[in-house]
């Protein structure tokens, strides 16, 4: 049920938080992502950004995805690492998700192979995930699931 549950809580919800870390200091930023069947999250960001720098240093980043915000309260954390995508047919797929699921980005792929693109397209693979949800969980002890 948790793996069923984080599967359509990502299908779903459009923001999450990505914490980055440079040296001892952490940082935390907002995006827009689409996750794929193998729960691989997906965002677009600039590479000057803070986040993207840190990443590129350091690439073992934490995620948090808000599902629900008042009570009873449901949220997802997940640990893994990030990396920028150069696989072309990766970005098609992606894009075309993102396309779907934000109705923008339709120009990304073809920019993106014509060697146009500001931004980069970003792939986490998590290695754990913990579902907090009061929701369907009456304990609120998170709910953990390995991949």
């Amino acid at each position: 049920m948790v793996e069923k549950l984080i599967r359509e809580y990502l299908a779903e919800k459009r923001m999450m938080q990505i914490a980055s870390v440079n040296s001892d200091q952490p940082w935390i930023c907002t995006v827009y992502f689409v996750a794929d069947e193998n729960q691989n999250l997906y965002w677009l960001s600039l590479p000057k950004r803070r986040h993207s720098q840190e990443i590129k240093k350091n690439n073992k980043v934490a995620i948090a995805v808000p599902v629900k915000f008042d009570k009873p309260v449901i949220g997802i954390q997940t640990e893994g690492v990030a990396e920028v995508v150069a696989d072309s047919e990766v970005v098609k797929v992606v894009m075309e998700k993102y396309v779907e699921k934000y109705g923008q980005g339709k120009d990304f792929y073809d920019n993106f192979v014509a060697g146009k693109m500001e931004h980069s397209l970003y792939k986490f693979t998590p290695k754990r995930f913990a579902l907090f949800d009061e929701v369907h969980f009456s304990t609120g002890d998170p709910q953990e699931w390995l991949k």
